[in-house]
Protein backbone atom coordinates (compact mmCIF):
# COMPACT_ATOMS: atom_id res chain seq x y z
CA UNK A 1 0.00 0.00 0.00
CA UNK A 2 1.36 3.44 -0.97
CA UNK A 3 0.52 6.60 0.96
CA UNK A 4 2.29 9.12 -1.25
CA UNK A 5 5.54 11.01 -1.15
CA UNK A 6 5.10 12.44 2.35
CA UNK A 7 5.99 9.27 4.25
CA UNK A 8 9.01 6.95 3.96
CA UNK A 9 8.72 3.26 3.04
CA UNK A 10 8.33 2.03 6.64
CA UNK A 11 5.11 3.96 7.11
CA UNK A 12 3.93 3.29 3.57
CA UNK A 13 4.05 -0.50 4.01
CA UNK A 14 2.93 -0.60 7.63
CA UNK A 15 -0.17 -2.61 6.69
CA UNK A 16 1.71 -5.37 4.91
CA UNK A 17 2.77 -7.16 8.11
CA UNK A 18 0.50 -6.90 11.11
CA UNK A 19 2.45 -6.43 14.36
CA UNK A 20 1.69 -8.64 17.31
CA UNK A 21 0.62 -5.72 19.45
CA UNK A 22 -0.89 -2.31 18.85
CA UNK A 23 1.97 -0.59 20.65
CA UNK A 24 4.50 -2.13 18.25
CA UNK A 25 2.49 -0.98 15.23
CA UNK A 26 2.04 2.55 16.58
CA UNK A 27 5.71 2.76 17.61
CA UNK A 28 6.77 1.97 14.03
CA UNK A 29 4.45 4.67 12.73
CA UNK A 30 5.83 7.11 15.28
CA UNK A 31 9.44 6.41 14.35
CA UNK A 32 8.77 6.88 10.65
CA UNK A 33 6.59 9.99 10.98
CA UNK A 34 8.93 11.58 13.52
CA UNK A 35 11.81 11.19 11.08
CA UNK A 36 9.87 12.99 8.37
CA UNK A 37 8.77 15.79 10.68
CA UNK A 38 12.27 16.24 12.06
CA UNK A 39 13.62 16.50 8.52
CA UNK A 40 11.12 19.22 7.56
CA UNK A 41 11.78 21.15 10.77
CA UNK A 42 15.54 20.88 10.31
CA UNK A 43 15.17 22.20 6.76
CA UNK A 44 13.14 25.12 8.15
CA UNK A 45 15.78 25.75 10.78
CA UNK A 46 18.54 26.01 8.20
CA UNK A 47 16.40 28.26 6.00
CA UNK A 48 15.71 30.49 9.00
CA UNK A 49 19.43 30.67 9.82
CA UNK A 50 20.23 31.56 6.22
CA UNK A 51 17.51 34.22 6.24
CA UNK A 52 18.89 35.71 9.45
CA UNK A 53 22.36 35.89 7.91
CA UNK A 54 20.97 37.74 4.90
CA UNK A 55 19.07 40.12 7.16
CA UNK A 56 22.19 40.88 9.21
CA UNK A 57 24.13 41.47 5.97
CA UNK A 58 21.44 43.93 4.83
CA UNK A 59 21.66 45.68 8.20
CA UNK A 60 25.44 45.96 7.79
CA UNK A 61 24.87 47.67 4.45
CA UNK A 62 22.34 49.98 6.09
CA UNK A 63 24.86 50.74 8.84
CA UNK A 64 27.33 52.04 6.23
CA UNK A 65 24.68 54.36 4.80
CA UNK A 66 23.81 55.66 8.25
CA UNK A 67 27.48 56.11 9.11
CA UNK A 68 27.87 58.42 6.12
CA UNK A 69 25.20 60.71 7.58
CA UNK A 70 27.10 61.08 10.85
CA UNK A 71 24.08 60.05 12.97
CA UNK A 72 25.72 58.03 15.78
CA UNK A 73 22.48 57.21 17.63
CA UNK A 74 20.85 55.87 14.47
CA UNK A 75 23.94 53.78 13.75
CA UNK A 76 23.80 52.28 17.25
CA UNK A 77 20.16 51.29 16.71
CA UNK A 78 21.04 49.50 13.47
CA UNK A 79 23.79 47.60 15.29
CA UNK A 80 21.42 46.68 18.11
CA UNK A 81 18.96 45.23 15.61
CA UNK A 82 21.72 43.11 14.04
CA UNK A 83 23.04 41.97 17.44
CA UNK A 84 19.56 40.98 18.61
CA UNK A 85 18.98 38.87 15.49
CA UNK A 86 22.38 37.21 15.86
CA UNK A 87 21.91 36.37 19.55
CA UNK A 88 18.25 35.35 19.74
CA UNK A 89 16.60 35.70 16.36
CA UNK A 90 14.38 38.44 17.79
CA UNK A 91 13.98 41.93 16.38
CA UNK A 92 14.16 45.13 18.40
CA UNK A 93 11.44 47.79 18.47
CA UNK A 94 13.52 50.52 16.84
CA UNK A 95 11.34 52.47 14.45
CA UNK A 96 13.93 53.98 12.08
CA UNK A 97 12.48 53.84 8.53
CA UNK A 98 15.43 51.88 7.14
CA UNK A 99 15.22 49.27 9.89
CA UNK A 100 11.44 49.01 9.65
CA UNK A 101 11.61 48.41 5.89
CA UNK A 102 14.21 45.64 6.17
CA UNK A 103 12.51 44.12 9.22
CA UNK A 104 9.18 43.86 7.39
CA UNK A 105 10.80 41.89 4.58
CA UNK A 106 12.60 39.66 7.09
CA UNK A 107 9.41 38.86 9.04
CA UNK A 108 7.42 38.18 5.87
CA UNK A 109 10.08 35.74 4.62
CA UNK A 110 10.30 34.08 8.04
CA UNK A 111 6.53 33.57 8.12
CA UNK A 112 6.66 31.82 4.75
CA UNK A 113 9.35 29.42 6.03
CA UNK A 114 7.31 28.54 9.11
CA UNK A 115 4.09 28.19 7.11
CA UNK A 116 5.78 25.71 4.76
CA UNK A 117 7.17 23.73 7.70
CA UNK A 118 3.74 23.55 9.34
CA UNK A 119 2.18 22.43 6.07
CA UNK A 120 4.75 19.63 5.76
CA UNK A 121 4.01 18.47 9.30
CA UNK A 122 0.27 18.57 8.60
CA UNK A 123 0.72 16.36 5.52
CA UNK A 124 2.63 13.77 7.55
CA UNK A 125 -0.04 13.78 10.27
CA UNK A 126 -2.83 13.46 7.70
CA UNK A 127 -1.17 10.46 6.05
CA UNK A 128 -0.59 8.92 9.47
CA UNK A 129 -4.27 9.25 10.33
CA UNK A 130 -5.21 7.56 7.08
CA UNK A 131 -2.85 4.65 7.78
CA UNK A 132 -4.28 4.10 11.25
CA UNK A 133 -7.88 4.25 10.06
CA UNK A 134 -7.18 1.65 7.40
CA UNK A 135 -5.37 -0.60 9.89
CA UNK A 136 -8.29 -0.35 12.31
CA UNK A 137 -10.70 -1.30 9.54
CA UNK A 138 -8.54 -4.28 8.53
CA UNK A 139 -8.35 -5.57 12.11
CA UNK A 140 -12.07 -5.06 12.67
CA UNK A 141 -12.92 -7.08 9.57
CA UNK A 142 -10.59 -9.83 10.82
CA UNK A 143 -12.44 -9.93 14.15
CA UNK A 144 -9.55 -8.39 16.10
CA UNK A 145 -11.69 -5.66 17.65
CA UNK A 146 -9.64 -5.27 20.83
CA UNK A 147 -6.48 -4.78 18.77
CA UNK A 148 -8.27 -2.18 16.63
CA UNK A 149 -9.44 -0.32 19.74
CA UNK A 150 -5.93 -0.41 21.20
CA UNK A 151 -4.51 1.07 18.01
CA UNK A 152 -7.13 3.81 18.12
CA UNK A 153 -6.28 4.69 21.72
CA UNK A 154 -2.51 4.71 21.27
CA UNK A 155 -2.84 6.35 17.88
CA UNK A 156 -4.81 9.26 19.30
CA UNK A 157 -2.03 9.94 21.81
CA UNK A 158 0.54 9.76 19.02
CA UNK A 159 -1.40 12.25 16.92
CA UNK A 160 -1.50 14.65 19.85
CA UNK A 161 2.27 14.41 20.21
CA UNK A 162 3.03 14.83 16.51
CA UNK A 163 0.56 17.64 15.94
CA UNK A 164 1.64 19.70 18.97
CA UNK A 165 1.08 23.36 18.28
CA UNK A 166 -1.00 22.71 15.16
CA UNK A 167 -4.33 22.98 16.95
CA UNK A 168 -5.82 25.98 18.74
CA UNK A 169 -6.24 24.96 22.36
CA UNK A 170 -9.77 25.57 23.54
CA UNK A 171 -11.11 26.73 20.14
CA UNK A 172 -12.74 23.79 18.48
CA UNK A 173 -14.93 25.73 16.03
CA UNK A 174 -14.88 29.20 14.55
CA UNK A 175 -17.86 31.41 15.16
CA UNK A 176 -20.37 31.56 12.33
CA UNK A 177 -19.70 34.94 10.73
CA UNK A 178 -23.31 35.12 9.52
CA UNK A 179 -24.52 35.67 13.07
CA UNK A 180 -25.68 39.10 14.24
CA UNK A 181 -25.52 38.63 18.02
CA UNK A 182 -22.34 39.54 19.91
CA UNK A 183 -20.01 36.69 20.76
CA UNK A 184 -20.93 35.23 24.15
CA UNK A 185 -18.07 35.79 26.59
CA UNK A 186 -17.84 32.44 28.32
CA UNK A 187 -16.04 31.15 31.37
CA UNK A 188 -12.93 29.40 30.15
CA UNK A 189 -11.00 26.49 31.67
CA UNK A 190 -8.50 27.21 34.40
CA UNK A 191 -4.86 26.74 33.57
CA UNK A 192 -3.26 23.76 35.30
CA UNK A 193 0.01 24.72 36.95
CA UNK A 194 2.66 22.00 36.54
CA UNK A 195 3.43 20.22 39.79
CA UNK A 196 7.14 19.52 39.55
CA UNK A 197 9.70 19.07 42.33
CA UNK A 198 13.09 18.58 40.71
CA UNK A 199 16.18 18.40 42.92
CA UNK A 200 17.90 21.57 44.11
CA UNK A 201 21.06 22.57 42.26
CA UNK A 202 23.11 24.76 44.60
CA UNK A 203 25.09 26.75 42.01
CA UNK A 204 23.05 26.87 38.79
CA UNK A 205 24.79 30.02 37.54
CA UNK A 206 28.13 28.23 37.62
CA UNK A 207 26.90 25.76 34.99
CA UNK A 208 28.50 26.07 31.57
CA UNK A 209 26.18 26.36 28.60
CA UNK A 210 22.50 25.54 28.70
CA UNK A 211 20.46 24.38 31.65
CA UNK A 212 19.65 20.92 30.33
CA UNK A 213 18.44 19.19 33.49
CA UNK A 214 15.28 19.91 35.48
CA UNK A 215 16.16 21.68 38.71
CA UNK A 216 14.97 23.79 41.59
CA UNK A 217 17.22 26.82 41.89
CA UNK A 218 18.11 28.02 45.41
CA UNK A 219 16.46 31.26 46.61
CA UNK A 220 19.35 33.51 45.64
CA UNK A 221 19.59 37.25 45.15
CA UNK A 222 21.28 36.97 41.76
CA UNK A 223 22.44 39.58 39.26
CA UNK A 224 22.43 37.93 35.83
CA UNK A 225 24.86 39.27 33.24
CA UNK A 226 24.84 36.47 30.65
CA UNK A 227 21.73 35.03 29.07
CA UNK A 228 20.28 31.69 30.18
CA UNK A 229 18.98 29.06 27.75
CA UNK A 230 16.78 26.33 29.19
CA UNK A 231 16.56 22.90 27.54
CA UNK A 232 17.51 21.85 24.02
CA UNK A 233 14.71 20.94 21.65
CA UNK A 234 16.95 19.45 18.95
CA UNK A 235 18.17 16.82 21.40
CA UNK A 236 14.78 16.45 23.15
CA UNK A 237 16.34 17.54 26.45
CA UNK A 238 13.46 19.18 28.28
CA UNK A 239 14.22 21.07 31.48
CA UNK A 240 11.63 22.14 34.05
CA UNK A 241 12.96 24.97 36.20
CA UNK A 242 11.39 25.77 39.58
CA UNK A 243 12.11 29.23 40.99
CA UNK A 244 11.14 29.20 44.70
CA UNK A 245 9.96 31.77 47.21
CA UNK A 246 12.52 34.45 48.04
CA UNK A 247 14.39 34.34 44.72
CA UNK A 248 15.48 37.73 43.32
CA UNK A 249 16.84 37.91 39.77
CA UNK A 250 18.01 41.14 38.17
CA UNK A 251 19.78 41.94 34.92
CA UNK A 252 19.54 43.20 31.35
CA UNK A 253 19.64 39.91 29.49
CA UNK A 254 17.45 37.11 28.11
CA UNK A 255 16.03 34.04 29.82
CA UNK A 256 15.12 31.78 26.88
CA UNK A 257 13.13 28.58 27.39
CA UNK A 258 14.07 26.53 24.34
CA UNK A 259 12.48 23.27 25.53
CA UNK A 260 10.88 23.20 28.98
CA UNK A 261 9.00 25.29 31.53
CA UNK A 262 9.60 27.84 34.26
CA UNK A 263 7.43 27.80 37.38
CA UNK A 264 8.14 30.75 39.69
CA UNK A 265 6.40 31.35 43.03
CA UNK A 266 6.80 34.43 45.27
CA UNK A 267 9.91 35.50 43.40
CA UNK A 268 11.08 38.88 42.15
CA UNK A 269 12.38 39.70 38.67
CA UNK A 270 13.81 42.98 37.43
CA UNK A 271 14.94 44.12 33.97
CA UNK A 272 14.95 40.68 32.30
CA UNK A 273 13.52 39.56 28.98
CA UNK A 274 11.71 36.23 29.16
CA UNK A 275 11.59 34.45 25.81
CA UNK A 276 10.10 31.04 25.14
CA UNK A 277 10.17 28.84 22.08
CA UNK A 278 7.28 26.97 20.49
CA UNK A 279 5.22 24.79 22.89
CA UNK A 280 7.01 26.17 25.97
CA UNK A 281 5.29 27.82 28.93
CA UNK A 282 6.34 30.11 31.78
CA UNK A 283 4.24 30.34 34.96
CA UNK A 284 4.48 33.18 37.50
CA UNK A 285 2.54 32.95 40.78
CA UNK A 286 2.57 35.68 43.46
CA UNK A 287 5.58 37.33 41.83
CA UNK A 288 6.75 40.93 41.51
CA UNK A 289 7.86 41.53 37.93
CA UNK A 290 9.41 44.91 37.18
CA UNK A 291 10.56 46.17 33.78
CA UNK A 292 10.55 42.68 32.26
CA UNK A 293 9.50 41.77 28.73
CA UNK A 294 7.77 38.60 27.49
CA UNK A 295 7.89 37.40 23.92
CA UNK A 296 8.38 34.54 21.48
CA UNK A 297 11.97 33.35 21.23
CA UNK A 298 13.89 30.76 19.26
CA UNK A 299 13.40 29.37 15.79
CA UNK A 300 10.52 26.92 16.20
CA UNK A 301 6.98 27.85 15.26
CA UNK A 302 3.60 26.18 15.38
CA UNK A 303 0.15 27.63 14.99
CA UNK A 304 -1.57 30.11 17.31
CA UNK A 305 -0.12 30.96 20.71
CA UNK A 306 3.16 29.16 20.03
CA UNK A 307 4.57 30.51 23.31
CA UNK A 308 2.55 30.90 26.51
CA UNK A 309 2.92 33.00 29.68
CA UNK A 310 0.70 32.69 32.75
CA UNK A 311 0.43 35.20 35.64
CA UNK A 312 -1.59 34.82 38.84
CA UNK A 313 -1.61 37.23 41.81
CA UNK A 314 1.37 39.06 40.29
CA UNK A 315 2.39 42.70 40.43
CA UNK A 316 3.69 43.70 36.99
CA UNK A 317 5.25 47.15 36.66
CA UNK A 318 6.69 49.30 33.86
CA UNK A 319 6.78 46.73 31.04
CA UNK A 320 5.07 43.62 29.65
CA UNK A 321 5.40 43.29 25.88
CA UNK A 322 5.82 45.70 22.99
CA UNK A 323 3.41 43.88 20.71
CA UNK A 324 1.30 40.76 20.91
CA UNK A 325 0.23 38.74 17.90
CA UNK A 326 -1.99 35.69 18.07
CA UNK A 327 0.47 33.46 16.22
CA UNK A 328 3.51 33.91 18.44
CA UNK A 329 2.30 34.45 22.00
CA UNK A 330 -0.52 33.53 24.37
CA UNK A 331 -1.07 35.41 27.64
CA UNK A 332 -3.33 34.50 30.56
CA UNK A 333 -3.49 36.64 33.71
CA UNK A 334 -5.72 36.33 36.78
CA UNK A 335 -6.07 38.65 39.78
CA UNK A 336 -2.96 40.64 38.89
CA UNK A 337 -2.11 44.34 39.08
CA UNK A 338 -0.40 46.12 36.20
CA UNK A 339 1.18 49.49 37.04
CA UNK A 340 2.64 52.04 34.64
CA UNK A 341 2.66 49.61 31.72
CA UNK A 342 2.22 50.49 28.06
CA UNK A 343 0.07 47.48 27.26
CA UNK A 344 0.76 45.75 23.94
CA UNK A 345 -1.41 46.26 20.88
CA UNK A 346 -2.71 42.96 19.52
CA UNK A 347 -2.31 41.87 15.93
CA UNK A 348 -4.81 39.25 14.75
CA UNK A 349 -2.89 38.65 11.51
CA UNK A 350 -5.96 39.06 9.25
CA UNK A 351 -7.97 36.59 11.34
CA UNK A 352 -11.40 37.01 12.86
CA UNK A 353 -10.91 38.62 16.32
CA UNK A 354 -14.16 37.14 17.65
CA UNK A 355 -12.76 33.62 17.31
CA UNK A 356 -10.23 34.34 20.07
CA UNK A 357 -12.47 35.87 22.73
CA UNK A 358 -12.97 32.57 24.55
CA UNK A 359 -9.49 31.20 24.04
CA UNK A 360 -7.82 29.99 27.28
CA UNK A 361 -4.55 31.77 26.41
CA UNK A 362 -6.11 35.04 25.41
CA UNK A 363 -7.49 36.63 28.56
CA UNK A 364 -6.74 39.03 31.42
CA UNK A 365 -9.42 38.51 34.08
CA UNK A 366 -10.16 40.17 37.41
CA UNK A 367 -7.09 42.37 37.04
CA UNK A 368 -6.42 45.98 38.02
CA UNK A 369 -4.63 48.39 35.69
CA UNK A 370 -3.15 51.58 37.16
CA UNK A 371 -1.52 54.42 35.19
CA UNK A 372 -1.40 52.28 32.05
CA UNK A 373 -1.71 53.05 28.36
CA UNK A 374 -4.39 50.77 26.91
CA UNK A 375 -4.75 50.21 23.12
CA UNK A 376 -8.27 49.44 21.96
CA UNK A 377 -7.24 45.98 20.74
CA UNK A 378 -6.01 45.05 24.23
CA UNK A 379 -9.41 45.90 25.71
CA UNK A 380 -10.84 42.84 23.89
CA UNK A 381 -8.86 40.41 26.09
CA UNK A 382 -9.99 41.90 29.42
CA UNK A 383 -12.83 40.54 31.57
CA UNK A 384 -14.06 42.01 34.83
CA UNK A 385 -11.12 44.41 35.07
CA UNK A 386 -10.76 47.82 36.73
CA UNK A 387 -8.79 50.63 35.10
CA UNK A 388 -7.53 53.49 37.26
CA UNK A 389 -6.00 56.64 35.81
CA UNK A 390 -5.42 54.85 32.49
CA UNK A 391 -5.33 56.34 29.00
CA UNK A 392 -7.23 54.43 26.31
CA UNK A 393 -6.01 54.97 22.74
CA UNK A 394 -6.90 53.96 19.20
CA UNK A 395 -5.02 51.07 17.68
CA UNK A 396 -4.41 50.51 13.97
CA UNK A 397 -3.99 46.76 14.62
CA UNK A 398 -7.70 46.38 15.41
CA UNK A 399 -9.39 45.72 12.09
CA UNK A 400 -13.08 45.25 11.46
CA UNK A 401 -14.32 41.68 11.77
CA UNK A 402 -17.56 40.06 10.72
CA UNK A 403 -18.82 39.06 14.17
CA UNK A 404 -20.09 41.62 16.70
CA UNK A 405 -18.01 42.03 19.87
CA UNK A 406 -19.08 43.71 23.11
CA UNK A 407 -16.70 44.24 26.06
CA UNK A 408 -17.39 45.95 29.41
CA UNK A 409 -14.69 47.82 31.31
CA UNK A 410 -14.82 49.38 34.78
CA UNK A 411 -13.10 52.75 35.12
CA UNK A 412 -11.92 54.35 38.30
CA UNK A 413 -11.18 58.05 38.75
CA UNK A 414 -8.73 59.82 36.48
CA UNK A 415 -7.41 58.85 33.09
CA UNK A 416 -8.74 59.55 29.59
CA UNK A 417 -10.74 57.64 27.03
CA UNK A 418 -9.32 58.74 23.68
CA UNK A 419 -10.63 55.86 21.57
CA UNK A 420 -12.48 57.34 18.60
CA UNK A 421 -11.95 54.85 15.77
CA UNK A 422 -13.41 51.52 16.82
CA UNK A 423 -14.38 49.07 14.07
CA UNK A 424 -18.13 48.96 13.46
CA UNK A 425 -18.43 45.46 14.92
CA UNK A 426 -16.77 46.39 18.26
CA UNK A 427 -18.56 48.00 21.22
CA UNK A 428 -16.78 48.98 24.45
CA UNK A 429 -19.15 49.75 27.32
CA UNK A 430 -17.67 51.85 30.14
CA UNK A 431 -18.95 51.65 33.69
CA UNK A 432 -17.69 53.25 36.92
CA UNK A 433 -15.67 50.87 39.09
CA UNK A 434 -18.20 51.37 41.88
CA UNK A 435 -20.59 49.19 39.86
CA UNK A 436 -18.30 46.17 40.01
CA UNK A 437 -19.93 43.64 42.36
CA UNK A 438 -18.02 40.48 41.59
CA UNK A 439 -14.84 38.87 42.89
CA UNK A 440 -12.46 41.11 44.83
CA UNK A 441 -9.85 42.58 42.51
CA UNK A 442 -6.53 43.01 44.34
CA UNK A 443 -4.65 46.28 44.78
CA UNK A 444 -0.91 46.65 44.36
CA UNK A 445 -0.46 47.04 48.11
CA UNK A 446 -2.44 43.89 48.83
CA UNK A 447 -0.17 41.92 46.50
CA UNK A 448 2.96 43.47 48.00
CA UNK A 449 1.77 42.47 51.47
CA UNK A 450 1.08 38.94 50.23
CA UNK A 451 4.56 38.68 48.72
CA UNK A 452 6.31 40.61 51.52
CA UNK A 453 7.93 42.94 48.97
Amino acid sequence: MYLGKFLPPLLSCALVVLPAHASEFVEKLKESASTEIEKSETDALFKQAELSQRYVAALKALEEKVRATGDLEALIRVREEAESITKSGQTTTHADPGIVDLRGKYIAARDVIMKDANAARARVVEALMKTMREQQATLTKAGQVDEALAIRKEGEQLLLELSAGMQNEGVEFEEDSRGTDPVELKDIPKIDIPVVNPPVVEKPFALKGRWLESMTVPPLKQRISDGIMIGERNKQQRANIVVPKGTVWSGKTNILTNWGTIVATKASFDGLSFLADHACKNFFLNCWINDCGFNKGGWWYGEDQATKFYFENCLVTNRLALEWNVVDVGFRARTCVFEKVDLPPISFRDREPANYLNHPWFRFENCRFVDCKVPSSFVLVTRNCIFQNCVFVDDQHLKEGQKPIEVVIYQGPGGRYDISKLPKNVTITRKPDTEWKGEIIPTAQALRDMMAF
